[in-house]
This record gives C-alpha cells, sequence and structure tokens, in this order.
C-alpha cells in the first residue's frame, strides 16, 4: 500500500506553519509516498484550537524546497477560484523546481461561500470546470494555444510530461465516471463516509478509471493500544464533529449526515484508530473493500489534535505501519 498525509498543512497543522517543513522532512524519512494540501478560504481557528490554512501553492512550493523524493499533490485545488493561464503557469513552475514530483488534484467546488466571494456562478460549474481543464492541459503540451485570435505559448512547461497526473475530486458520480472516461485520476477526501466513497469509486471504476491508484483520505490516529487512543482521540472528535457540523458540511450532498456527526458513530466509521494491530488491520479492511492500494492519512484532525500526539502518532505509524503495509519511499 502507498500512504500520503492530507491537510491544509498536509496533516500537520496541529503544529505552527513554520515547522511544517521539519514534519514534511520527518514523512519523508518515514516512507510515506506523498502530501497533499487543501484550497480553503475563511478559516479561523477558535480558542487556539483548529486548522490555519495557508494558500496550497505557497506551501506547495515551500516543502517541496525543504525535501527531495516525497510527492507534493493538492486535495484539492478549486479551479473556478482560479485563471486557467496562471494556475498552469504556476503548477508547471511548481513541477520543474520539485522536479517533477507534483500532482493536480482538481474540482470545481461545491462551496457557496466561496463562490459569493469569489465572484464565481455556481450554475456554470460543471461546463466551466471541464472547458478550463482542457486548457489547461493545452498549456502544458509543445504546441501554442489559440487565444482570443492570437496564438500564445505558454511557458514554462512541466517537467512531467504530457502534464502532471490529474486527479479529480468530486461528490458527484456523474463526474467521477467522466473523470473515468478521460483518463483522469480520482481523489476522495477524508470527509466521507464509506457508502459515499463506494458509490463514487463504482461510477468511476464504470468509466474505465483504475481504482487502484483512488487516494482515499481516511483520519489516521496510532497509539500505543485501542483503550489508549480511544481515550486521547474522543475529546479530539468532540471538537471535530462539532467543527463539522458548525462548517455545513450535512448540507453538502455526498458527504456526511448529521447522524454520521455523532462523535461515537464517528469514531467507529470515519476514523482509523487504536494500537497498531488494530489500525493495520482497519487499513487492509478498506483496501479490501474500496479497491485502492492508496490512503490519505488526515493525521491532524484539522489541528485539534494536540502536537505531541500528533508527533507521536506519526511516529508508530512509521515503526509500525510501514514495515508492514507500505510501499513507500525507503
Amino acid at each position: 500500500m502507498q500512504f500520503g498525509l492530507s491537510g491544509c498543512g498536509a496533516g500537520f497543522e496541529s503544529v505552527r506553519p513554520t515547522e511544517w517543513p521539519r514534519f514534511a522532512q520527518m514523512a519523508e524519512a518515514a516512507g510515506f509516498g506523498s502530501l497533499w494540501l487543501n484550497e480553503e478560504h475563511f478559516q479561523l481557528p477558535r480558542d487556539g484550537r483548529g486548522r490555519i490554512c495557508l494558500s496550497p501553492l505557497i506551501v506547495a512550493a515551500h516543502l517541496a524546497a525543504h525535501t527531495h523524493r516525497i510527492r507534493i499533490g493538492f486535495s484539492v485545488l478549486l479551479l473556478p477560484l482560479h485563471q486557467p493561464i496562471r494556475l498552469a503557469e504556476e503548477l508547471a513552475s511548481l513541477d520543474v523546481l520539485s522536479r517533477g514530483r507534483i500532482d493536480f488534484g482538481v474540482s470545481r467546488g461545491g462551496n457557496s461561500d466561496y463562490s459569493k466571494a469569489f465572484g464565481v456562478d455556481p450554475s456554470t460549474g460543471r461546463e466551466h470546470f471541464q472547458r478550463d481543464l482542457s486548457f489547461m492541459l493545452q498549456c502544458w503540451s509543445p504546441k501554442p494555444v489559440q487565444l482570443e485570435g492570437q496564438e500564445v505559448d505558454v511557458q514554462p512547461k512541466p517537467m512531467q510530461q504530457p502534464h502532471p497526473p490529474v486527479y479529480i475530486g468530486t461528490y458527484n458520480e456523474q463526474t467521477a465516471e467522466w473523470a473515468g472516461r478521460q483518463g483522469y485520476r480520482l481523489i476522495q477526501h477524508g470527509i466521507q463516509s464509506l457508502p459515499n466513497i463506494d458509490r463514487i469509486i463504482k461510477a468511476f471504476a464504470a468509466g474505465g478509471g483504475k481504482v487502484c491508484h483512488v487516494p482515499i483520505g481516511r483520519f489516521v490516529y496510532v497509539s500505543t493500544n485501542d483503550e489508549a487512543a480511544r481515550m486521547e482521540l474522543l475529546p479530539v472528535i468532540e471538537l471535530l464533529t462539532d467543527r463539522l457540523r458548525r462548517a455545513g458540511i450535512p448540507s453538502r450532498a455526498g458527504t456526511l449526515t448529521v447522524a454520521d456527526l455523532d462523535p461515537e458513530r464517528f469514531y467507529r466509521e470515519m476514523v482509523i484508530a487504536g494500537g497498531p494491530e488494530t489500525c493495520r488491520r482497519q487499513l487492509k479492511e478498506l483496501s479490501s473493500r474500496t479497491g485502492s492500494q492508496h490512503v490519505n492519512c488526515l493525521a491532524g484532525f484539522f489541528g485539534f489534535l494536540p502536537s505531541d500526539l500528533l508527533q507521536r502518532s506519526l511516529q508508530l505509524f512509521a515503526e509500525e505501519i510501514m514495515p508492514c503495509l507500505g510501499d513507500g519511499l525507503r
């Protein structure tokens, strides 16, 4: 199996952003294959708790400068909030500077607050998303693109040819099937219930997509034993589920229901947690159920997991999970 780390700060939200490069180096040394950065806006920690979200493109450049082999992905960039040519230039620049380590995760987004703030008409989302994504890939091709009657050669070109891998993030079956038909990859976020993930993966496979490469995001916490994990994590889950409820997650189709946000149910169904043996078993069960060989660990629990527990969990994952299940960088 392959393992990545995902979140606004690649799963390191529990520590100061200035510490993220050090944690990225630790993740690379431990054998994690990838770091994934969310695009979020208007996030405000309360009472010193919760996640800090910086610009994912700038964070990606910073992490790439402090690592050598680990891949840097986006989970996901919200394409309607970006000008396609500028985004093509910035991602190609990142790919050149990182020596071909960028994974382009992208979505049309579904947050109405973002659409209003950025002046995006949500009714044109799917049509414009597919058009703009196709145009970006044209920008990365060797040939100039046609733009308002003139030829424009968008530079630089990415190191990975014909372009960095494209991962489509979606809660919609139609979009998932389209992604499979287009030859794109699929990425599934960590705030989806497993039945919803099953539904999207089935549609992706129907379109010809390769399920084994789908990064599936799950909240992951490794402790010394099952009892310790529950005692340490339940207070974190209570904060996290309250945050998701306040953010209106249950109102977004294809994610979670209000019932899913009950802390006890969330712990049972949405989180991989326990001692090393339990976590290994749950990871194997997830892979067997979905057919995917790639798990993205939301290790920081949106920044609510205390930093000392985050560091210990990552260390235990590296020592107790990676040697048995991992196929990473080491």
